[in-house]
């Protein structure tokens, strides 16, 4: 419980103005001796006990409804996760929204017509109605930066669309509250009410790339002991069929495009749905059979008579959710990877150089890498590092991991027991020759050791490791026997951290042989050049928030490709953007989910409901009222004379 008025609680003093005008009356009485008296004297000590009592009793009758009365007077709130005698609550400095505007919030709400955006930005409209004085704040999934608003009425102008309007992009919210409680940090903030709106759709969560995140935010708001509050509102969607449209990989040749796309649907059954094609703005009609719930679908688009250079567009059929139902590609201009390599191992090295540049026509290799300047090193899409990191050079591959990057790496014999910000290694291990190491189990059905295209598997059981240091964090790929890891792939912000624990070296290990360093490396390559070839980006991702001066080609004009899906020119060259895969996920997390790791006292969690608010406070002063009347008219009944009893008392 919190008051609204809580300067009127100082009248709690006057509730001892009873008693001080009891104890008053009392020195105003003087005794005095007569002879009368004595005839009373066995009637007052009958009465005298019970006197006493009422007469105390009333007294604290009376502090008691003065006290209410200022109570009601400081006009009591309470709300669903504060305690009626929570009495040190006070009004907060800054109430903060931290929304997550990632695509799946595009959704229509539950029993609504709205989408789940503009409900949660109502929402934390009502939210603010109890705290009228505090300063309104927003950090958004997109940009993550804090936005000071005059009322909450700024939300909804067309100034705002930018910073709260919908988007194509995803959102990693572990990350945007941490940056949001860095800054109430930062700006000594003494007290804070923090909104979080979300449909908690698992990818925008990432719970177990994020877990540290998660914990230490967890932490963060136990050592304000109830200074800042987390309230998290799942906004839920309506339940109604949905198709949604992703690609896994697509290649092209002279006359012809290869796309192999991914349909998603939440209909069962099979049925065949009817897609549009546009290539170069023309239409073309295709059908494909859908079978729940999902199909792997590979067209031939041809390309025979369009420009050299163009963009293809693919669509589903409309249906309740149009925002995944389209996909944009562009043909003819892809540009080569760009991979840079730094290694201190000489033969390491030469292995590492020879296993990348088996198409030199697609990939673009960058020998000593951190010998180039830093706005050099940025327009890299993979690295490949061997020993040691610079150390002016570790925030900047920190970075670059956290944006969207990849990087291998392998260690050194001075990796022992180190710690970077992105990798911890164990100890050093050196084995003889007749001791050696071995692989004992892999991931043989995807990734980077899956089964060759007609089924044998990569020889990594015939690997003798003589030297190793033992990756500790990521998602293990491959055992050794004792049960250490060989390869570990962590996700690292938006990027991806793949760990040898050996190097291509004939004193380390056979990995020098290239029958397994190989095809790892060229799997690594491929899944780069999907995930981050320039041509093809996903909205909110680094590339394309840093693209400015954009036209685009199709949406409308003021489109810009950190928000909007489509095909855009820029620098005369055509770039396709599209929704982030996990954004066609239905995969919803459940509260308890997360408060295993955020398990503070001082975070809720509620669901919202349509046009209520699920943390909207409320004036509790008709409680204080009722308890207000009773305790006068129990006064009233105190202060009422005793019965008197008739009794015969002998004639003398």
């Amino acid at each position: 419980m919190s008051f609204l008025q809580p300067i009127a609680l100082f009248g709690i003093l006057l509730a001892a103005a009873p008693l001080i005008i009891h104890l008053l009356n009392l020195l105003r009485h003087r005794r005095e001796s007569w002879a009368a008296m004595r005839f009373l004297v066995e009637a007052k000590e009958r009465s005298s006990r019970m006197s006493k009592i009422r007469r105390w009793l009333t007294l604290l009758v009376r502090m008691l409804i003065i006290a209410l009365l200022v109570i009601l007077l400081a006009r009591p709130i309470s709300s669903g996760n504060q305690s009626l005698l929570d009495l040190a609550a006070k009004e907060p400095e800054v109430l903060m929204l931290i929304l997550d505007r990632s695509s799946s919030m595009r959704k229509k709400s539950e029993n609504s017509s709205k989408t789940l955006l503009q409900h949660g930005l109502e929402e934390f409209d009502r939210f603010t109605k109890s705290w009228p004085e505090s300063k309104l704040v927003v950090m958004e999934t997109l940009w993550a930066e804090p936005i000071f608003l005059d009322t909450v009425d700024t939300l909804y102008t067309e100034e705002m669309e930018e910073i709260v309007g919908p988007t194509d992009s995803g959102a990693i919210l572990p990350e945007t509250i941490n940056r949001a409680l860095v800054w109430l940090d930062e700006a000594d903030v003494a007290q804070a009410e923090i909104l979080i709106v979300s449909d908690f759709q698992r990818p925008s969560w990432q719970v177990n790339q994020n877990s540290e995140m998660l914990q230490s935010i967890n932490e963060t708001i136990n050592e304000k002991q109830g200074l800042w509050k987390l309230k998290f509102l799942q906004m839920k969607p309506g339940k109604s069929f949905n198709y949604s449209l992703t690609c896994k990989s697509y290649s092209e040749e002279t006359d012809s495009f290869f796309p192999t796309l991914q349909i998603l649907g939440n209909k069962k059954g099979q049925e065949k749905l009817a897609l549009k094609i546009r290539i170069n703005g023309i239409q073309f009609p295709m059908e494909s059979e859908f079978t729940y719930p999902s199909t792997t679908w590979t067209p031939t688009i041809p390309l025979a008579g369009q420009p050299r250079t163009g963009w293809i567009s693919i669509s589903l059929p409309e249906d309740s959710f149009p925002e995944d139902n389209e996909y944009f590609f562009t043909y003819g201009n892809q540009s080569m990877l760009k991979v840079g390599i730094s290694c201190e191992d000489p033969q390491a090295k030469k292995c590492i150089i020879a296993a990348c540049s088996l198409n030199p026509e697609k990939v673009f290799l960058t020998e000593n890498l951190f010998t180039n300047r830093q706005e050099e090193l940025i327009k890299h899409e993979l690295l490949v590092i061997q020993g040691e990191v610079p150390q002016e050079s570790q925030g900047w591959v920190d970075q670059f991991l956290f944006d969207g990057g990849v990087v291998i790496f392998f260690p050194s014999e001075e990796s022992k027991n180190k710690i970077f910000t992105f990798q911890k290694w164990g100890d050093y291990k050196i084995l003889s020759e007749d001791d050696f190491c071995s692989v004992r189990e892999w991931i043989r059905n995807e990734g980077v050791f899956a089964n060759t295209a007609n089924g044998k598997e990569l020889p990594l059981s015939h690997l003798k490791i003589q030297k190793r240091i033992i990756p500790l964090e990521g998602q293990p790929l491959a055992f050794y026997t004792d049960g250490n890891n060989f390869l570990t792939r962590k996700i690292h912000g938006r990027g991806v951290l793949y760990s040898f624990s050996t190097l291509p070296n004939k004193a380390w290990s056979s990995l020098d042989e290239g029958f397994v360093l190989v095809p790892a490396l060229q799997r690594i390559i491929e899944e780069c050049e999907r995930k981050t070839n320039f041509q093809i980006m996903e909205c909110g991702d680094n590339h394309s928030r840093k693209l400015q001066s954009v036209l685009a080609i199709t949406g409308e004009k003021r489109d810009k490709p950190a928000i909007n899906a489509g095909i855009y020119q820029h620098l005369g060259n055509l770039v396709a953007v599209n929704r982030p895969a996990d954004e066609s996920t239905y995969d919803q997390l459940e509260n308890n989910q997360l408060r295993q790791l955020i398990s503070s006292e001082y975070a809720s969690w509620s669901d919202a409901q349509t046009a209520n608010s699920s943390f909207q406070r409320a004036e509790i002063w008709n409680f204080f009222l009722v308890c207000m009347i009773l305790f006068l008219l129990f006064e009233g009944a105190l202060s009422l004379p005793p019965k008197s009893f008739n009794r015969r008392v002998p004639f003398q």
